[in-house]
């Protein structure tokens, strides 16, 4: 991967970055909670991400292993979304104490989890996109 787009990888994952601290500052009582557990979300999103087009579609995608594909991108995304949603709640207890208007746990795991697919679908989304207009631009005759 050339230096480029590791810049525009780590450029978009910080706009998105900013765009959940921006959305969900007002839901975490210091600035340095919301800082922490917004870094520990979009972590788990980006892992997310690079889990599945790195390792689970080479593996399984590609090889048309469906079965096994999904049941490790659901596996993948459990296990991101549980270290998260621990991680969280060990930042709040640190630096906040025990916090009684925590959503809960299982909350934390429903909307942790459904932010983590909706950025994986998301990703796919734009990388599937990214093929189609590299192809095409491929095979489009140069003017000269």
């Amino acid at each position: 991967m050339s230096f480029w787009r590791i810049a525009l990888h780590v450029a978009v994952w910080l706009c998105v970055y900013v765009f959940w601290l921006a959305v969900t500052r007002q839901h975490h009582p210091t600035l340095t909670i919301a800082v922490s557990a917004t870094a520990v979300l979009v972590s788990s999103f980006a892992l997310a991400v690079y889990v599945n087009s790195l390792f689970l579609v080479p593996e399984f995608a590609g090889r048309r292993r469906w079965l096994g594909y999904v049941i490790s991108l659901l596996a993948t995304v459990v296990v991101l979304d549980l270290a998260a949603v621990l991680l969280i709640q060990f930042i709040y207890d640190r630096l906040w104490g025990a916090d009684p208007l925590r959503y809960g746990f299982w909350f934390n795991m429903a909307s942790d989890g459904f932010g983590i697919a909706a950025h994986l679908a998301a990703a796919m989304i734009v990388m599937w996109i990214a093929r189609v207009i590299r192809r095409s631009a491929s095979t489009q005759p140069s003017a000269s």
